[in-house]
């Protein structure tokens, strides 16, 4: 007897077969429903739907024979699905793979046989539809439509349960997804959260937009510095406990950060008591000069707030000088590739430290070309002209008490002005 050739795709076939944990599964009416149709339309004894591993041709549905399963190597299905074409053999004695075939010369004694190979989406024959009679049967054209129709439905019920896996696969994927993405909602809060602690609003948003704004490296730009001093902080400090000192910084830079993120500042870096910040960077903005004044005097009106607060606590009220500078500068990231920072480097950011030297407490001190750019819209309560470190010639700072136009505020005049 010659036994059926294994298929070339036999490893990627029985995976297939496996995949889809069709063998040793219950019946269903899917294909016992074509099984029993089968049999009263062709008028044939046997009818079945069967899948064939590398070992045997197990019966998924079967009508007229009381068997579960049998061997691979007698099976007229091992000849069938090594094509994508029906075996229609009216008498199997002569068909020359099934002559003298076992289960034809002996029990059951098979003599009519139509077989179907039943396909997977990727073109593997994982089992067969068949119809068997111990008797010859003519073909006729009738009974040879009839029973592809049949094979087509087996098919179909066979590419449902593809259908149904996809769909399940499909809606777990959905919930998968929906998991993923409260995950990531997750950590896009804590990261921004996180970023939000060091950076601004601004520079956090920039940076998670915009990766590649990680690169090393910086641009041109005029801004506006404001660099601001609490007056007695030293001498304080050192009357202090640690725990004193860290409490009282991290109150008064709780008051400030606010008032410098409701103008756009970009806060470079906390030194100590003293507060470094960006106006008209990373976000350009034309107004820069008018943004850091306005701050600066609206800094200077929460320190009443910050003072209330800390005699309550039986903390000493302070004092705060204010610098600021308009110039150009290069702004961007600095540093290494493992560590860096958002920050301003230029001879602007020197100036507006010297400047801020000079700064009594309750006091905004701003250069020459900041007061331009304030174009008469803030009112001048004194000026001096102080020698700077590093520049030759004098240069001349203005005492700032009131800015007007879209920033109206002001501090009390000075008493030496105050002539009510």
């Amino acid at each position: 007897m010659p036994y059926a050739e294994m298929p070339l795709n036999e490893r990627e076939r029985v995976a297939a077969l496996y995949a889809r944990q069709l063998l040793d599964t219950p019946p269903e009416e899917r294909f016992d429903r074509v099984s029993r149709l089968a049999v009263r339309s062709l008028e044939v004894p046997i009818a079945y739907v069967a899948f064939l591993d590398g070992e045997r041709q197990w019966f998924k549905s079967v009508c007229g024979l009381s068997i579960a399963e049998v061997p691979r190597r007698t099976s007229l299905c091992s000849h069938t699905i090594l094509s994508m074409e029906p075996i229609l053999c009216p008498d199997t004695l002569e068909e020359p793979r099934f002559a003298d075939n076992p289960n034809v010369t002996g029990p059951p004694g098979i003599r009519f046989y139509m077989g179907h190979p039943l396909s997977t989406p990727e073109g593997h024959n994982i089992g067969t539809f068949c119809v068997m009679d111990t008797q010859p049967h003519p073909l006729s054209d009738e009974k040879v439509r009839a029973f592809l129709d049949l094979a087509q439905w087996a098919q179909n019920e066979l590419n449902l349960i593809d259908v149904i896996s996809l769909q399940e696969a499909l809606l777990e994927g959905k919930a998968r997804l929906h998991e993923l993405n409260q995950q990531l909602e997750k950590r896009s809060h804590f990261i921004r959260s996180v970023l939000g602690r060091f950076l601004t609003d601004q520079v956090a948003e920039q940076l998670l937009e915009h990766p590649q704004g990680l690169n090393l490296g910086g641009e041109s730009r005029e801004v506006s510095i404001l660099m601001s001093d609490l007056r007695g902080f030293t001498p304080m400090s050192e009357r202090s406990t640690p725990a004193q000192v860290v409490d009282l910084l991290n109150r008064y830079l709780a008051r400030m950060t606010p008032v410098i993120e409701k103008y756009g500042g970009t806060i470079d870096e906390f030194i100590g008591d003293a507060i470094l910040v960006i106006f008209g960077a990373p976000l350009a903005c034309p107004d820069h000069a008018r943004r850091a004044v306005a701050c600066a005097l609206d800094m200077q009106l929460a320190m009443d707030d910050f003072n209330t607060e800390s005699l309550a606590l039986g903390v000493p009220a302070m004092e705060m000088g204010i610098a600021v500078n308009t110039g150009e500068v290069v702004v961007g990231n600095i540093g290494s590739a493992t560590r860096m920072k958002y920050g301003v480097v230029g001879s602007a950011v020197n100036m507006t430290a010297r400047i801020q030297s000079f700064t009594l407490g309750r006091q905004v001190l701003i250069s020459e070309q900041t007061l331009k750019e304030l174009e008469g819209q803030a009112r001048v309560d004194g000026h001096l002209r102080v020698k700077v470190k590093g520049v030759d010639n004098p240069v001349c700072i203005y005492d700032i008490g009131e800015i007007r136009g879209d920033y109206q505020l002001s501090l009390p005049l000075p008493a030496h002005l105050n002539r009510a």
